[in-house]
């Protein structure tokens, strides 16, 4: 069975004083929390015949590194033999630093990293996240694909450069008007995870 494993993003802080200050200046948008589905969570509906697995992962508005990967590695074991997986944000970040230390037996069909950071934060602070290499993400899969777009408000564009110096055999694609790739639908994405 094909499969699509989905990790989604979150926040990290380097201390619990950096988180409670995150917590005490959140302003709460109403807006944000009515808005419609998001195209990750749009895409089983848009993927007959595919498996798509949306983990939630531990603590996402504190999230720790070392967590991630112990529940990550419980979900490895239920992949099968044809599978992408696709990260968008801390979810990418996650990704990157994960597959950079640890390789398959058997490479993925295609690792997606969308809206990834690396090691700016001057948007946000990227606690156990940051990624200070990325060169042997490329073993993990037959494909990696990075996404970003020019006007993301969350992730500075720059940080796309940091990954295509790591992996400069990675298919690109950038965007000029896609902000941090939250709206309900995601055509190109689509497109890709349904190609052979």
């Amino acid at each position: 069975m094909k499969q699509v494993l989905i990790i989604h993003g979150g926040t990290s802080f380097s201390s619990y004083a950096a988180y409670r200050t995150y917590l005490d200046k959140k302003v709460i948008d109403i807006d944000k929390l009515t808005t419609p589905i998001r195209w990750k969570e749009n895409l089983g509906n848009n993927l007959p015949g595919y498996q798509v697995i949306y983990p939630s992962m531990p603590n996402s508005t504190n999230a720790v590194y070392d967590e991630w990967v112990i529940y990550f590695e419980k979900l490895l074991p239920l992949l099968e033999n044809d599978v992408q997986i696709l990260g968008h944000s801390l979810g990418a970040m996650f990704l990157a630093k994960y597959f950079n230390g640890h390789t398959p037996a058997v490479p993925f069909r295609r690792l997606i990293l969308v809206a990834g950071g690396y090691n700016d934060d001057s948007n946000e602070d990227l606690g156990s996240f940051r990624v200070s290499s990325a060169k042997a993400v490329s073993k993990c899969a037959e494909e990696v694909h990075l996404i970003h777009s020019k006007d993301d408000p969350v992730v500075p564009y720059t940080e796309l450069a940091k990954f295509q110096n790591d992996l400069p055999q990675a298919i690109t694609h950038s965007f000029d008007d896609r902000g941090h790739f939250t709206d309900e639908t995601f055509p190109e994405i689509l497109e890709l995870l349904k190609k052979a």
